[in-house]
């Protein structure tokens, strides 16, 4: 089952607008990610529809969180 963070939701702030370059820094960390292999394929691709469609910030942490971990 993957990681979901806890930490997201109102309380957390996580409910606020993620602007376009909000969005845009998680792409360019999806595709850094990608580039070092980090991410398959499909797992980019999929985070990537995610990001680009990202509404809130509780949008787009679930599909960093594990690629902020060393």
């Amino acid at each position: 089952m993957p990681y979901e963070p806890t930490d997201v939701g109102p309380r957390a702030g996580g409910d606020l607008p993620a602007s376009p370059h909000d969005r845009q820094l998680v792409v360019n960390l999806l595709v850094a990610a990608r580039a070092v292999g980090r991410l398959m394929d499909w797992d980019f691709s999929h985070r990537m529809m995610i990001a680009q469609t990202a509404r809130t910030f509780d949008d787009l942490i679930p599909i960093t969180r594990d690629l902020m971990r060393g």
